[in-house]
């Protein structure tokens, strides 16, 4: 497989158009808030589509279709959950966290319990960023190496040095412009995927789906008491509900979105506009892996039970090599160049995020290098650490990816997810629990992660037969870790009412 002229010139056009933005947005740099915040003054439906841009990333849109061909159309159920997180993160979190001056979400960690915790959640944060950063260099470029036969570990390197260097200069307004703008195209091209099938092949929806159930990836199981298995229907719901509530109640990446809106109301949209954009993506990416599946199944010329084999083992391949195989020369450049968009928007939220973290929660908070973080160095060089810390870990999640069975939806889940769960419960216990001390907050903490670290590595570190789904990786330590917090409360002294005045429900 190798790339058309027209697909090189529309890539170099398309990741032009992107540096003349950064470039652009660049000369207005002149503040922390403008840099991390876009002034607290950007419109909620630019970061609503900036969120899930960040959010879904080359992951979601290659891991997506892929899952659904290798395993069903199970992990699909969890779009049940899009509506019904948003009440929870707009009661609950958002007039907490929006009523406060603050740049780093773990501002309120100390005001709520005190430094330590700050420091602890800020700390957790850039560690994990990076890792899902990472994931992030290493997803695009395995998309890259499918279509080019490039060398997997040059591949990494190159991306993540190019994407750093581009980010340290455009501040959270470029972020979020090109954050929309690939959201667009890579939309557009799940919309345009199943169509351009639906014509190739001569059949719809109805028959692609009739190929899917024959081919037994219709089969769902709703519920079971087994935590194994690996996708339930009522699982796969709770997970979606969870990770969404989690990372908008614990995450830097999602929180610095609602506190660069104006208001309340525009952060509370923002949200809405973020479930939104997730229920139309995730049900166009449906459809591509139905059509994707039909497709293949229908050119194949192999038997059933050889072609299921045959395409559940190159399940996240088959994406990136239908674009430039079956795709007109020029779509498939676009397509590609916003893979590569994708990655670069989600990488630049993580460096921006840390930047954020690491100059407001230590060097400012401490008093270290005054006078580079007056005039934005502070930030920029953090950045530009932080990039090269995410294309060491990209380099090292390639070798694990070939040495697991694990594909690009648990890989993500099992590695990216360790401490959702355990963050959320310093936030949900402080704002949720009145009495709530330090006390309880640690111990919750503790629970959650021990329970993560069970959840995901259960099989590798703990000797069990098989480890629990990926699915509980966010629900059951946020559930066990926010629990133990509330027990522990009533045990221990409650805080004095100054002390959570402002901070709670």
């Amino acid at each position: 497989m190798q790339l058309t002229t027209l697909d090189v010139v529309v890539i170099v056009l398309y990741m032009a158009l992107i540096s003349i933005i950064g470039i652009y947005f660049s000369r207005r740099q002149t503040s922390r808030e403008e840099y991390l915040l876009g002034g607290r003054s950007m419109h909620w439906m630019l970061l609503g589509g900036s969120m899930m841009a960040t959010l879904l990333s080359t992951i979601s849109f290659l891991s997506v279709p892929g899952e659904m061909i290798r395993y069903g159309i199970a992990y699909m159920a969890g779009i049940i959950a899009m509506p019904l997180f948003v009440p929870v993160a707009n009661q609950i979190l958002l007039p907490v966290l929006r009523g406060l001056p603050i740049t780093s979400a773990y501002e309120y960690l100390e005001k709520r319990f005190d430094v330590r915790f700050r420091s602890l959640a800020s700390l957790i944060f850039v560690l994990r960023t990076i890792i899902w950063m990472g994931l992030i260099i290493y997803t695009c470029s395995f998309a890259i190496v499918e279509i080019t036969s490039w060398n997997l570990y040059y591949t990494i390197v190159a991306i993540g040095l190019v994407t750093t260097f581009y980010t340290t200069t455009g501040g959270l307004r470029t972020v979020v412009w090109t954050d929309n703008l690939q959201l667009l195209i890579l939309l557009g091209g799940a919309v345009a995927i199943p169509m351009m099938i639906g014509f190739s092949i001569g059949s719809g929806p109805t028959e692609w789906w009739t190929t899917f159930s024959g081919a037994g990836r219709t089969n769902i199981e709703t519920f079971s008491w087994d935590p194994t298995v690996r996708i339930t229907v009522v699982g796969i719901i709770l997970g979606n509900f969870f990770w969404n509530i989690c990372t908008l109640g614990g995450d830097q990446v999602a929180i610095q979105r609602y506190l660069s809106c104006p208001n309340l109301s525009a952060a509370r949209k923002s949200v809405w506009m973020f479930a939104a954009f997730n229920f139309v993506v995730m049900v166009a990416l449906l459809f591509c892996g139905l059509s994707l599946f039909a497709f293949y199944a229908k050119t194949s010329n192999s038997s059933i039970q050889q072609f299921q084999e045959e395409i559940a083992g190159r399940a996240d391949k088959v994406m990136p090599v239908f674009i430039v195989e079956e795709l007109p020369a020029g779509i498939s450049g676009l397509l590609l160049a916003a893979l590569l968009a994708a990655a670069m928007s989600s990488l630049s939220s993580g460096i921006n995020s840390i930047s954020g973290v690491v100059v407001s929660d230590f060097f400012e908070r401490f008093n270290l290098f005054k006078i580079y973080v007056k005039n934005l160095w502070a930030d920029k060089m953090v950045s530009l650490f932080a990039g090269i810390l995410g294309i060491i870990t990209a380099v090292s999640t390639a070798f694990m990816a070939q040495n697991t069975e694990w594909n690009l939806v648990e890989l993500t889940g099992r590695l990216n997810h360790i401490f959702v769960g355990p963050l959320a419960v310093l936030f949900f216990g402080g704002i949720l629990f009145r009495r709530a001390g330090k006390s309880a907050a640690l111990m919750g903490f503790v629970a959650g992660t021990l329970m993560s670290l069970f959840v995901c590595f259960g099989k590798e570190w703990f000797g069990m037969e098989k480890s629990y789904s990926f699915v509980w990786v966010v629900p059951l330590p946020f559930l066990v870790g926010l629990a133990i917090a509330g027990l522990i409360a009533i045990v221990f002294p409650k805080p004095s009412k100054d002390a959570v005045d402002g901070l709670t429900l």
